[in-house]
């Protein structure tokens, strides 16, 4: 398999509604799309996702009918009645990427609802660059806020420092937002006033190299086509690993809040996320910190983000080393946070063992034949090094605010568990 010659796939969004057409395969290059990654959708509301094989050079309209034609569509619960539509903010954190981020802005000003307002977190940048592009594309509409330490986690307290609404949505700039994404991220939130945070689907926005594909197969970072809530009630989840498993609620390039829930649990652990020791881990902390105090969270998959995965191997490599160390830095966290929850996660440990490596593990069953075993066990060696690297970010996340003779951008840690 993997001496097979690799072809793209092509990735598009295809609307029910409307007239189907033939879809072109070709490409700059020599190497033509060998299929599609299809989401089909009705409007706002996703149906489902094609995936297609195709000899090229164009899948036609009445192939497209075949295979649409044996989905059934998705059962989605009514709408409820939203209060009045309450103020929204958008926090984007960024690290010298203006390219991506233009991009992602761009596709935030097309949306069908605007947010009041817009906040870019400019981490730790080695260059003017994001400045620049603030100040001459977006004046006036964009606010930019500098912060000067690096960790994925204080950006994004930092950009909560600077939100008066009572709704922020976060993403990052590696995305393009789909047009109904305020809209659907918001909705939930504004039905029902115990909903305290909102994750939403991410899909791939280009499947042009094998790491890419291989990306989405391990996993990707979209959790369905269903709505889901998630509590400690009614919403509970059977089984030993919840709210543990908060990778299941959803991803930090994709979700929303409520202002005064996200700050009534201590807003984002500075010591996690991109940038820091720990390496990530800032958004499941915050997934559990939300569930754990008492709220709900609503997985919505009409809130759709398109995300650019890294294109080599090399940076695929490094996103599973990083991804499986903010897996363990945030367990260290919540259990350091509470030390008696150190033996609920020792009596969940073994389901966890079998989850993340057992014979029966979804992770390991849906991987492609070609997938490098040698990334598998890169994500577990993350996991081990979390941990500690948990705590060195904490030990440099306390020196970096020494000096400065500032809060970290955290309250106290919920007790709850």
């Amino acid at each position: 398999m993997s001496g097979m010659i690799f072809r793209p796939i092509k990735v598009l969004s295809l609307d029910i509604d409307r007239p189907l057409s033939p879809i072109d395969l070709t490409r700059a290059g020599d190497i033509a799309y060998g299929g599609i990654f299809c989401l089909v959708r009705s409007g706002a509301q996703p149906l489902a996702i094609v995936e297609m094989d195709h000899p090229g050079p164009a899948v036609m309209p009445e192939e497209l009918r075949a295979a649409i034609g044996s989905l059934q569509p998705l059962p989605f619960p009514p709408a409820g009645r939203a209060s009045a539509r309450e103020h929204t903010a958008v926090v984007i954190a960024t690290r010298d990427r203006p390219v991506s981020l233009d991009r992602c802005l761009v596709s935030l000003f097309e949306q069908t609802r605007i947010p009041d307002e817009i906040v870019v977190v400019d981490n730790a940048p080695a260059s003017a660059e994001t400045a620049a592009l603030l100040a001459t594309r977006y004046p006036g509409r964009v606010r930019h806020v500098l912060e000067p330490t690096p960790g994925l986690g204080r950006a994004h307290n930092t950009g909560m420092r600077h939100v008066s609404s009572d709704l922020v949505l976060f993403t990052d700039d590696d995305v393009v937002l789909d047009r109904h994404w305020v809209a659907a991220m918001t909705e939930p939130m504004e039905e029902d006033k115990a909903v305290g945070c909102v994750t939403g689907l991410i899909l791939p926005a280009e499947l042009e190299t094998r790491a890419q594909v291989w990306t989405e197969r391990h996993g990707g970072f979209g959790k369905g086509l269903y709505r889901r809530t998630y509590d400690l009630q009614a919403n509970r989840p059977d089984g030993p690993l919840f709210p543990f498993t908060a990778g299941q609620f959803g991803s930090g390039a994709n979700m929303a809040f409520r202002t005064s829930a996200l700050r009534s649990v201590g807003c984002f652990d500075p010591a996690l996320g991109a940038g820091t020791r720990a390496r990530g881990g800032d958004d499941l902390a915050a997934f559990f910190s939300i569930v754990n105090g008492g709220y709900r969270l609503v997985y919505q998959p009409q809130g759709i983000v398109w995300h650019y995965h890294r294109r080599s191997e090399d940076g695929m490599r490094r996103q599973a080393y990083c991804y499986g160390m903010g897996l363990g830095a945030y367990l260290m966290k919540i259990a350091m946070d509470d030390p008696r929850r150190f033996l609920r996660l020792a009596a969940a440990f073994p389901a966890g063992l079998l989850h993340i490596a057992g014979p029966a593990s979804e992770k390991i069953a849906r991987l492609p034949a070609d997938y490098p075993r040698r990334l598998v066990w890169m994500e577990r060696l993350g996991i081990l090094a979390g941990g500690p690297g948990y705590l060195r970010s904490l030990a440099q996340r306390r020196r970096d605010d020494r000096p400065l003779g500032r809060l970290s951008g955290s309250m106290p840690a919920n007790r709850g568990a």
